[in-house]
């Protein structure tokens, strides 16, 4: 395909963007102190560079010190802020990308655990964060509304091109539209006229500062997905209201709302989701106003991008984690290198779910992002080695493509018969079937790398002479780890790995027994399900999946919960018998027996790190290296960082 009209130049208010492809704004957690960090602005600046028109920089960044944001934020407020604004725009205008901002305030929204107490319309709390805000007074609103504007102008003299209203996510404007968050009862409350008050003024204040040169865009969610909530067809009015002030340049639609954990896994949809998440909402926004529409969710390629822009539903595409998986993808598909492409996998895992965990952006596949000043420029070896991996898995294929692509001479060997490692079992589960892809893209990057790849080749320490080679790899993954029970040898067991790659001989009724607090029990049960067993899972934590990060844990516990799996937390196995599983309270210490037919461990693995110390003893630590689950069996984003650290190092 040419994409032509993916590359062709497009109006957005008074500024012209030279493609249709939009970083819409995110967290990032890499600002400092409340100022554009080097890290933050470089992490911008690559997407610029990679061929994207318009860069929406600073998620959430607060305008007023009413409604602050963290300090790994932008706090649009502070005087100190301003030579990291215009730094920020310099460095993406001068790949010809438009910069903007978004402009948020976080209303309500309470962090208890780091003193952050919000100020919200009424007294009223969240799903997801149940504290009760500071109640905002007239005076208040007004010194709120007026932020909105000399943040704006500051944008404008720092060389920014426009802002991004954040008007969806439960900010503080879509919660004062939210009649079961606003309960006032003065001119802010009560009526649709009311409730909009507060945003009408904050367009009118902001246009007052910048006039009519400066862009200004909101995000608006097309149907927020809460009971109690603001109806779907009340959402679309708003919206339709908002345009008619003929004030907003553009609307960018997205779906959902953080406000709830089901509305929020929805808002920033997973591969548990379809591509194309919001199209339907656009449409429906589409037929009510005249604005330029920007579409987000799940847009993850080319195709799909040109798809929506051909179908009329949208102006622009918002293509923000398929940045991510690959800053160069704009660069890839109008040079005609679209197969070259690194495709989002819709994990969440690294590029919003580590955010809730207070830690920086990364991405599972692209171990770049977040390390752009580090990272982006690949430094060419200084003397071409022979370099041996020894593990077909993601670590060592993306060490090996590092390697071979900084000029050093890599051959791979692989004892199965293809590369994928532990991902080709993870491809299995229930709608997780495009992780294949990433072991399709690295299989294709050796391919085109030079990479020698040999399958079916056990390497044993009697090979180490004949590798011939400089510097080894030791990618050798992990083998499967029983858990430290008791176990009758009549007792039906199994591995979630054996589960997903159809070697378990399963019976009966399935008891999943998660030791590991993460996805590959819980996705195991899905798939035991959909099967048609009864199943039930047993985690030893508070709850089940306590580090799978919330906008994918909500989906998944709900795909769960709707097949009638039966989620046992706070207990742990004694004893596993031929009829079923002794399991013990971690506080209480009472003793119960539940049947099972099959126990299937979610235990993790063990590293494989004999080859590896083998090679120590006889040459010494100095050119061998041990990364990814061989070390420790970890997730697929470790696995990757792993790889592309080694191949820089060697």
């Amino acid at each position: 395909m040419h994409y032509e009209r993916l590359f062709s130049a497009v109006a957005l208010g008074s500024r012209t963007a030279k493609n249709r492809i939009v970083s819409t704004p995110h967290g990032t957690n890499l600002a400092v102190a409340g100022v554009p960090s080097p890290e933050l602005i470089a992490y911008h600046a690559a997407k610029a560079a990679g061929g994207c028109g318009t860069v929406m920089m600073f998620g959430s960044a607060a305008v007023s010190e009413l409604t602050p944001i963290f300090s790994n934020h932008v706090n649009l407020w502070r005087d100190d802020v301003e030579p990291g604004l215009r730094a920020g725009a310099e460095a993406v205008h001068a790949h010809g990308a438009l910069a903007f901002s978004q402009m948020t305030s976080l209303g309500r929204r309470t962090f208890a655990q780091v003193d952050l107490t919000g100020r919200g319309p009424s007294d009223t709390s969240g799903e997801v964060a149940p504290e009760i805000p500071h109640v905002l007074t007239i005076r208040e609103i007004r010194r709120i509304v007026r932020d909105y504007g000399r943040s704006a102008k500051r944008l404008a003299d720092c060389g920014f091109d426009g802002c991004d209203l954040a008007f969806y996510a439960e900010q503080l404007p879509d919660q004062m539209w939210n009649p079961a968050i606003n309960k006032r009862t003065d001119r802010y409350g009560g009526s649709l006229e009311n409730r909009m008050r507060f945003s009408l003024e904050v367009l009118e204040a902001i246009r007052a500062e910048v006039g009519r040169e400066f862009v200004v865009g909101a995000r608006v969610s097309g149907d927020d997905r809460m009971t109690p909530g603001i109806a779907r067809d009340e959402l679309l009015e708003i919206i339709a209201r908002l345009d008619r002030t003929g004030m907003l340049d553009y609307f960018t639609v997205t779906g959902g709302t953080i406000e709830g954990y089901a509305s929020r896994g929805y808002n920033i949809p997973s591969a548990y989701y379809p591509k194309k998440t919001f199209v339907d909402l656009a449409q429906l926004v589409r037929e009510r106003v005249g604005a330029t529409l920007i579409l987000t969710g799940r847009i993850t390629t080319p195709d799909d991008a040109e798809a929506v822009l051909a179908s009329g539903v949208a102006d622009l595409v918002g293509m923000t984690r398929a940045m991510i998986a690959d800053n160069e993808m704009p660069r890839k598909a109008q040079e005609g290198r679209a197969g070259e492409i690194r495709t989002c996998l819709g994990s969440n895992e690294g590029c919003i779910d580590r955010l809730y965990f207070g830690l920086p952006v990364r991405c599972v596949q692209n171990a770049v992002i977040g390390r752009e000043l580090e990272w982006s420029a690949l430094q060419p070896a200084e003397r071409r080695k022979r370099i041996a991996v020894i593990g077909g898995g993601p670590a060592g294929m993306e060490s090996a493509r590092i390697a071979a692509q900084r000029g050093h001479s890599v051959t791979l060997y692989e004892r199965e018969d293809e590369l994928g490692g532990a991902i080709r079992i993870a491809s299995r589960a229930p709608q997780w079937e495009n992780y294949r892809s990433i072991v399709d893209w690295l299989a294709a990057e050796l391919d085109r790398r030079g990479v020698a790849v040999r399958l079916q080749r056990t390497i044993a320490p009697s090979d180490f002479e004949s590798l011939d080679a400089d510097a080894v790899v030791f990618a050798t993954g992990a083998v499967a780890r029983t858990p430290y029970v008791e176990i009758d040898e009549a007792a039906n067991v199994c591995t979630v790995g054996d589960v997903l790659a159809g070697r378990a001989r399963l019976r009966g009724r399935c008891v999943v027994l998660d030791e590991t607090g993460y996805t590959p029990g819980p996705k195991a049960a899905d798939a035991l399900a959909d099967a048609g067993h009864e199943v039930e899972i047993v985690t030893r934590l508070y709850s089940l999946g306590e580090t799978i990060g919330i906008t994918l844990r909500a989906p998944l516990y709900e795909r769960l919960l709707r097949k009638n799996v039966e989620i046992t937390p706070l207990h742990a196995a004694v004893r596993v018998t031929g009829r079923g599983v002794v399991l013990r309270h971690v506080l209480t210490g009472t003793e119960r027996t539940v049947k099972a037919d099959t126990v299937v461990f979610s235990s993790s693995g063990r590293g494989d790190d004999a080859l590896y110390e083998a090679y120590v003893e006889r040459y010494g630590e100095d050119a061998a290296f041990l990364i990814g689950d061989a070390f420790a069996p970890r997730r697929l984003r470790t696995a990757i960082a792993e790889g592309a650290a080694t191949g820089r190092a060697l």
